[in-house]
């Protein structure tokens, strides 16, 4: 009967030894992905990130060459958001654990070129989202003031409101916020986004409502 009541009694016991020696763990900092690094937002954020995480934590992606100092600060893959297999390849190779979203056409240069702009904005937010959802990775996107429209109310302006944006670029984002919310309740997508204002730069204006500091 004592030996009954030592092992009743030490169950317990190991459990909270358990739950102590993981709690003193440390977690596993995330692997991410950002699209569009070479942009105004990518470069800042992958700095950061790296300061946070460890430089191989956070790959940076885009069409572009890159100075020799981005090549420097960590790895770099081109990535073509029209490629879905390409962009697969990198998530499945760098063991991916979510992905920031920066790859667009802004409003200025999307109206110039709409049919790229629908092209990058949309069909490279479905490939993105998609390979998300089937690899089951958070995902963040930014949003824009440009998602509302004039005749959107004003002082203050709700979050859930009327939305008529007069951009190609702000019609994208439109599409990109009901298609995040879609893939939450549908599939359980952990996504997640934020509405931008206008971005002062330190550096190069990238064609948006952003201005040069």
């Amino acid at each position: 009967m004592l030996n009954r009541s030592r092992q009743i009694l030490s169950e317990p016991l190991r459990l909270q030894c358990c739950r102590y020696l993981a709690s003193d763990q440390k977690p596993t900092p995330p692997r991410t992905l950002i699209t569009g690094s070479l942009g105004q937002l990518g470069l800042t954020l992958a700095k950061e990130m790296r300061s946070r995480y460890g430089r191989e934590r956070v790959v940076c992606t885009d069409i572009r060459k890159p100075p020799k100092i981005v090549l420097q600060s960590g790895p770099y893959r081109y990535a073509n958001i029209l490629n879905k297999s390409g962009l697969e390849e990198i998530l499945v190779e760098h063991r991916i654990d979510q992905v920031v979203h920066f790859s667009a056409l802004l409003s200025a240069i999307g109206e110039q070129n709409v049919t790229l702009a629908l092209q990058v904005n949309i069909e490279g937010f479905h490939n993105i989202i998609d390979l998300c959802k089937i690899h089951e990775l958070k995902l963040f996107c930014p949003s824009t003031i440009g998602a509302f429209g004039p005749e959107t109310p004003k002082n203050p302006t709700p979050d859930l409101t009327l939305q008529r944006p007069k951009t190609i670029y702000g019609v994208s984002k439109v599409y990109m916020e009901l298609l995040g919310e879609y893939y939450h309740h549908r599939y359980g997508l952990d996504f997640r986004s934020a509405r931008f204002p206008g971005i002062i730069s330190a550096t190069t204006p990238g064609g948006g409502t952003t201005g040069l500091c």
